[in-house]
């Protein structure tokens, strides 16, 4: 008997409407991947791979055809099924590596986990193993934006495969890592593949991936072309030794950069408590004003420059100051009487040598409804804190806000949870007296606030969840 495919398309099509005409992105594409098989999809640039992709993960829904998963289509998938599907059984590795500002390496791998219902050390001792695979062990406790883009991609593929999924959807693993770190991670998902456990598509540019692959498919203007051996762009100029050679951490370390010298050694560790707090600045730049030169000869013209240039200098680290030595998020959310709630932004300065004066922050807090955003009370009212000129120093500083959730429906992007934006608009200065260089800062912080009304059973019914899985009080989410 033949088994299902895990995944199969039935002339699948995915078509975008323009000014001038419709594209389509995936033309009427056939194919069916076998459990345990590795196929790699090949193809230009703009030939619709990683469209097609979104469609076996069924991230998209397709214009015409069908794409199934296991026997069934997406589009038969209750919301519910189709978060839990993709929770548990399928590990995801796009172009952009979208982990969450506001999380660690180490939380960032364990997130899947923990959503699926497993134990927090379990989880911990999972995303330590795939760290250290990936040569970032290190580094457990940087922020995604403490990590270069090729040492991201790296944490993104440790995420997806901490649950041991039985489906990996990769799109360009190796982009933008040197050719020692290409060829471990090559090697980590030939791993993969020899285990037998877990089926593998990976679109690619790279020949060393596509040459792991039980099957090369061609894309070229949103269909599959036949052809025995697709071409392949280039051969591999670094190798590195069979795995037999060298156990992983040797072979991790030899493809691997080092860690910074200065790093002080440090064991890993789950936090204990607010692990679903964001800290990340999700600060909006201010560009320099245009400055018009003009002047009636050469000298009068060079010193206007000078002048130009030097009020430029002083905007530069004015803007470094407010956008890169402020760090500014929320810290928690709590519960304060049936429909109210607390939530807690915090500042933090990461240059303690030089004082910091912010005049603010003007805060807004509001819930999605039907699909607009409706600004919800809070208890000092608006403009309190607008008017206050904070000192930032050493430490975190807190600020609280009250709000009151309203009655009535919601938009739901999470069942079970209201879609809350925090705004803070905020004027930065290194002096106090508001004769310095100032520079204003507008943030908005997203997250998603569990409906006290609901009891924690009641939302993991309602999202499918297992039934140990965490429901938080409250979820970051990035900025959107």
């Amino acid at each position: 008997m033949t088994a299902t495919p895990v995944l199969e398309t039935r002339h699948a099509s995915l078509a975008y409407a323009t000014r001038r005409g419709t594209i389509a992105a995936v033309d009427s594409v056939s194919m069916q991947v076998a459990p345990g098989e590795c196929v790699a999809i090949c193809g230009r640039s703009g030939s619709g791979k990683s469209t097609l992709l979104a469609l076996l993960g069924g991230l998209c829904a397709p214009t015409s055809g069908q794409v199934l998963f296991s026997g069934r289509p997406w589009t038969s998938l209750r919301g519910h099924e189709t978060q839990g599907v993709r929770a548990e059984q399928i590990g995801f590795l796009m172009q952009e590596s979208v982990l969450l500002p506001g999380l660690r390496a180490l939380d960032n791998v364990m997130l899947p986990q923990l959503i699926a219902g497993r134990n927090r050390g379990v989880a911990c001792e999972q995303a330590e193993s795939l760290l250290s695979r990936v040569g970032l062990l290190e580094r457990w406790d940087a922020y995604p934006a403490e990590l270069s883009g090729g040492q991201q991609r790296r944490v993104a593929l440790a995420r997806a495969l901490a649950t041991q999924p039985r489906l990996l959807l990769a799109d360009e693993p190796t982009n933008d890592l040197d050719a020692l770190a290409e060829q471990e991670i090559v090697r980590i998902l030939a791993e993969v593949k020899a285990a037998g456990m877990t089926t593998i598509v990976v679109v690619t540019h790279d020949p060393a991936v596509a040459a792991i692959a039980d099957r090369r498919l061609w894309m070229e203007r949103g269909g599959l072309v036949v052809t025995a051996d697709p071409p392949v762009m280039m051969k591999p100029t670094v190798a590195l030794p069979t795995s037999g050679m060298l156990t992983p951490a040797d072979a991790a370390a030899a493809a691997f950069e080092l860690p910074p010298a200065a790093l002080v050694p440090q064991l890993p560790r789950a936090e204990s408590s607010g692990w679903w707090r964001t800290a990340i600045p999700f600060a909006v730049g201010l560009g320099a004003a245009a400055v018009a030169l003009g002047g009636i000869d050469r000298l009068v013209a060079r010193r206007q420059q000078q002048v130009v240039e030097t009020i430029r200098q002083q905007r530069r680290l004015a803007e470094e100051m407010a956008l890169q030595d402020l760090r500014a998020d929320v810290d928690d959310v709590t519960a304060a009487g049936d429909d109210g709630f607390t939530a807690t932004l915090f500042m933090e300065n990461f240059r303690p040598d030089r004082m910091l004066h912010v005049l603010g922050p003007a805060t807004d807090v509001a819930v999605q409804r039907n699909g607009r955003w409706e600004s919800l009370p809070t208890a000092a009212g608006p403009d309190a804190a607008a008017r206050e000129i904070r000192e930032v120093g050493v430490g975190r500083l807190l600020i609280p806000i009250a709000f009151t959730l309203p009655e009535g429906s919601y938009d739901e992007l999470l069942r079970g949870y209201l879609h809350i934006r925090i705004s803070a608009a905020m004027v930065v200065s290194d002096r106090g007296d508001g004769e310095g260089d100032l520079f204003e800062r507008s943030d908005a912080y997203y997250i998603y606030l569990r409906d006290p009304r609901l009891t924690e059973d009641a939302v993991r019914e309602a999202n499918g969840w297992a039934a140990k899985a965490a429901v938080p009080v409250w979820i970051a989410m990035p900025a959107h």
